[in-house]
């Protein structure tokens, strides 16, 4: 062949591979004001737009916050996305992000309960007996105004529907998160309902294939136990008429595929949605809602604090009751059961949060420690700090881990006129390090004291209390600021 040939084929050749690649390289950007795109589609806010200065000062990150720009929004971004997760889902069963599992038979996980499923992150023993510590508190709290509590935990998907998981993924072993905490808030009477069992009894399947939540008919079934277990005369909706909505977009779909998303059908129960919302809620995703019941002769007022599995739930309870808050915000505020004058205080919370009850201690006054009698006082590495919360200072730290237990009480005292102390019971707390990830410490305590009972120069102390004798580990002096 002849070499001029051959090198002019080359020379052609390379020229073609060279214009491709560049094609490939400016497309994405040059075609970004044309290119279709759909911002409701984005689980996560995008990146902005960087700005050349900062605080009056050059942004030496222009760059790199440029790149993330660029990342969110180049051409054809979603498109891409989705035919990626379309191949590796439907070719290969599995998933480009770790936060969702591809089963089989259409099913999909959430990532975040892989955790749980594998027993890879349990809580330690301390968290979870600061756990049931704190739901006891708030339990003693609801029913010192005459509100009957009840916890109900929201049993994850793969806890009850794993034959779908794939099989490289392995369930763990052992007793859950769950089984533990249980255990413990049955020695301090602290009253649950078992909706593990519920479920799993119940036959057939009360999840949605695509979504990380029960079906609507897992939550009437979730409804029904709860109302049965705290003996409250209901309708259960077995033979009420049913409706279809054929455009639902379950959660977890919609993290893998951006575009072209399969609706799952979900009912809805039509004599379930007799209510009006009272506070300009219009959803009920609303963080904050209260409701009034316009079914007849209904009676009764609930507090729910919630996380999403109470978006089903709401209809159900909505119109069981008179009067129903529903509630979403972190941590809670145990002062809207009093306002409300609840009958019944319900808090429902996934399986995969059950540390946060060990993290995020309700916020109400802290009720009085009865029996402390201090009867010594050594030097310790306890900390205390006091920060002003609305009407209450909030006095937290750590306590020395020499002196801590699973089975401590741990007592704030607020010295008198007189010198004697009064002493408020804290809530325990597993306290997160900076990035808010891992737990730092599960020997954290918080008490919100009345600012009203504590005045200039007071002096505060902090005691444990095991197997009834106190020591005081810490004392500090609170000053207004």
């Amino acid at each position: 062949m002849d070499a001029r040939k051959t090198g002019g084929w080359s020379t052609r050749a390379a020229a073609a591979y060279v214009a491709v690649v560049v094609t490939l390289l400016v497309v994405p950007f040059a075609a970004m004001p044309f290119a279709p795109s759909d911002p409701d589609a984005e689980l996560q806010e995008l990146a902005a737009w960087p700005s050349l200065t900062e605080d009056g000062r050059v942004n030496v990150n222009f760059l790199s916050e440029a790149g993330d720009w660029f990342d969110d929004h180049f051409a054809f971004r979603q498109q891409l996305i989705t035919a990626n997760a379309r191949v590796r889902a439907d070719l290969f069963g599995t998933s480009p992000t770790d936060q969702v599992v591809v089963g089989t038979h259409g099913w999909l996980y959430y990532g975040g309960t892989m955790a749980d499923y594998q027993r890879t992150r349990p809580l330690s023993d301390r968290a979870v007996a600061n756990a049931a510590a704190n739901l006891a508190l708030l339990q003693r709290y609801a029913e010192a105004g005459g509100a009957t509590f009840l916890l109900a935990v929201a049993p994850n998907k793969n806890s009850l529907y794993d034959e779908n998981m794939p099989y490289y993924e392995l369930a763990g072993s052992g007793p859950t998160n769950w089984d533990r905490l249980e255990a413990a808030l049955q020695e301090r009477g602290v009253h649950t309902v078992d909706l593990f069992s519920t479920l799993r009894e119940a036959g057939g399947v009360q999840y949605l294939k695509t979504d990380t939540h029960w079906n609507t008919e897992g939550a009437r079934l979730a409804y029904d136990a709860v109302m049965d277990a705290v003996g409250i005369e209901h309708d259960d909706y077995r033979n009420a008429a049913v409706t279809w909505d054929d455009g639902f977009i379950g959660d977890v779909e919609a993290m893998l595929y951006p575009l072209g998303r399969t609706p799952e059908p979900v009912e809805a129960y039509e004599a379930a949605q007799r209510f009006v919302f009272e506070n300009g809620a219009t959803s009920v995703e609303d963080a904050d809602i209260v409701t009034a019941s316009t079914a007849e002769r209904k009676s009764g007022s609930l507090v729910m604090y919630r996380d999403s599995f109470g978006n089903a739930l709401l209809p159900f309870f909505a119109t069981a009751f008179r009067e129903a808050r529903f509630s979403k915000l972190v941590p809670y505020d145990a002062a809207i059961v009093p306002a409300s004058k609840a009958d019944l205080v319900v808090v429902e919370r996934a399986e995969r949060h059950l540390d946060f009850f060990a993290t995020t201690p309700p916020i109400m006054p802290a009720p009085l420690c009865e029996g402390v009698a201090a009867d010594r006082s050594v030097e310790t590495a306890t900390t205390m700090d006091f920060a002003r919360d609305g009407p209450y200072v909030a006095v937290r730290g750590v306590i020395d881990g020499a002196y801590a237990s699973d089975d401590m009480r741990v007592c704030v005292g607020v010295a008198g006129d007189d010198g004697e102390e009064t002493w408020y019971e804290a809530f325990r707390q597993s306290v997160k390090s900076d990035d808010k990830a891992d737990v730092a410490t599960d020997d954290g305590y918080v008490a919100r004291i009345d600012a009203r009972v504590l005045q200039s120069e007071t002096r505060v102390s902090v005691a444990v209390v095991n197997d009834g004798a106190a020591c005081v580990l810490a004392s500090k002096q609170w000053k207004e600021q």
